[in-house]
C-alpha cells in the first residue's frame, strides 16, 4: 500500500554511517486512555499532544539522515494516533532497518494491528504489568489483562514477532515471573523486564519503587526462573554488585551510555532527549523547531553526562575500569547516588544493553 506523504517527502533515505543516533524513539502522541501508576510519561498524559503527520514526516526523515536505523514508535498509546498505520508504512519506506512499536495491546490497538502485516514490523512490544489479572489490572484497570492477552495471542498467531515488556515493582515482583509460562504458551519471542523508575506518574507512588538490593534479588530469581523456557528473557541491569562489574566490563561497558549519543527520543513538543531517566527535566539535548534540530545551549544532559568524567556523580569509584563517574542522572532525579547509599552496589546505565538472562 503506498504511503500517503507530502510531495517533498523522500521515499527512501540512506542513513549516514557515523554510529550516532542509531536508536530513534518517536512519541507520536502523548494521549492514552489509561493512567498507570508507574507510567513515566507523567503530566504529558494530561497534555495529550500529538504530532501532525507533517511533523512525523520531518522527524523520521531527519533522524534517519542523522544515522537512525532502529526506530521505535511510542506514546502515550501510539495506536491512538489517527495516522498510526501511515507512520509505520512511512518508516519502512524511508529505509529504517528495524521498525518497532510499543503498545498497551487493548482491543482498540489490536484493530490497528489488523490493518498491518507482520513484515511491517521488526517486532511489536506489548506492555503487561504482571503475570495475572490481579497484578496487571491493579495497575491498568479491570478486565485489561485478558483483553491484552487476546491481542498478544492474536499477534503471535498472525506471525508477528511479539514481545512482552513488564515494569517490575513491589506490587508484582513475585507474580510477574508467571509471564514466562504465558509467553511459552503463546509463542512470544522475548519477555523484557525493567525496574519501575520513580519518574512521571511514578512520583505519586514511590512506595512501589524497588531499592537497588531488591532489584538485584529479583534479577537473581529471574536468572534461575528463566532456565528451560523457549522464550528468551532480558532485563536492564540498572544496578550491579561490585563483584559482578567485571562481566559488564568484558561486554564493553564503560559507564554512562548517554555520552555515545547512540539514541534519541523525540516528543510532540519538539524536545529531544538522549536519556529516558531525564524526561521530567529541562535538560533536553536538543529541540526540533520548524524542521531544524537546534542544540540546547543552556544546561543540558550531554554536559551532565560528560561532566561525570571529571566530577563523578557517585560516592567514590568502586569499579574504575567500567564505572567512569557513575550515573549522573541519579543525583538529578533521585537526589542521591545508589553508589553512595549502598556500599557494595554500583549503578549501571539504564540504557546499557547487556546479555539476556537465558
Amino acid at each position: 500500500m503506498p504511503v500517503p506523504a507530502s510531495s517533498t517527502t523522500p521515499q527512501k533515505i540512506d542513513r549516514i554511517e557515523y554510529g550516532r543516533f542509531r536508536n530513534v524513539y518517536v512519541y507520536i502522541t502523548e494521549a492514552c486512555k489509561l493512567r498507570c501508576s508507574g507510567c513515566y510519561m507523567g503530566e504529558r498524559l494530561e497534555r495529550a499532544s500529538k504530532m501532525q503527520f507533517e511533523q512525523i514526516e520531518t522527524t523520521l526523515t531527519q533522524w534517519r539522515q542523522m544515522g537512525g536505523s532502529k526506530l521505535t514508535i511510542l506514546g502515550g498509546e501510539p495506536t491512538l494516533h489517527p495516522r498510526y498505520e501511515d507512520t509505520i508504512r512511512l518508516a519502512n519506506a524511508l529505509g529504517y532497518e528495524h521498525v518497532i512499536t510499543t503498545s498497551n495491546g487493548l482491543a482498540k490497538a489490536n484493530r490497528k494491528f489488523r490493518r498491518l502485516q507482520s513484515d511491517d514490523f521488526t517486532y511489536v512490544q506489548i506492555s503487561v504489568d504482571g503475570g495475572s489479572a490481579e497484578t496487571h489490572d491493579a495497575v491498568r484497570g479491570a478486565g485489561k489483562f485478558d483483553e491484552t492477552l487476546e491481542t498478544v495471542k492474536e499477534l503471535c498467531d498472525r506471525g508477528f514477532d511479539t514481545r512482552i515488556i513488564c515494569t517490575v515493582s513491589k506490587r508484582n515482583e513475585r507474580d510477574c515471573l508467571k509471564l514466562l509460562d504465558l509467553a511459552d504458551e503463546f509463542g512470544v519471542s522475548l519477555v523484557k523486564y525493567h525496574v519501575l523508575s520513580v519518574i512521571g506518574r511514578g512520583h505519586g507512588s514511590p512506595q512501589d519503587g524497588m531499592e537497588p538490593p531488591e532489584w538485584l534479588e529479583f534479577t537473581d530469581r529471574l536468572h534461575t526462573a528463566a532456565q528451560g523456557y523457549t522464550t528468551r528473557v532480558w532485563y536492564q541491569p540498572t544496578f550491579a554488585r561490585r563483584s559482578e562489574m567485571h562481566r559488564f566490563e568484558a561486554e564493553g561497558y564503560r559507564g554512562c551510555i548517554g555520552r555515545t549519543l547512540d539514541r534519541i527520543s523525540v516528543f510532540p513538543d519538539g524536545r529531544t532527549y538522549v536519556c529516558s531517566f531525564l524526561f521530567d527535566t529541562d535538560l533536553q539535548f536538543a529541540e526540533m523547531r520548524e524542521g531544524r534540530i537546534e542544540l540546547n545551549k543552556g544546561p543540558n544532559e550531554f554536559d551532565l553526562f560528560t561532566g561525570a568524567l571529571t566530577k563523578p556523580g557517585c560516592g567514590g569509584c568502586k569499579a574504575p575500569g567500567s564505572c567512569m563517574g557513575g550515573c549522573p542522572a541519579e543525583e538529578v532525579v533521585d537526589g542521591r547516588s545508589s553508589c553512595a547509599a549502598y556500599d557494595d552496589i554500583v549503578p549501571v546505565c539504564r540504557l546499557w544493553k547487556s546479555v539476556p538472562a537465558n
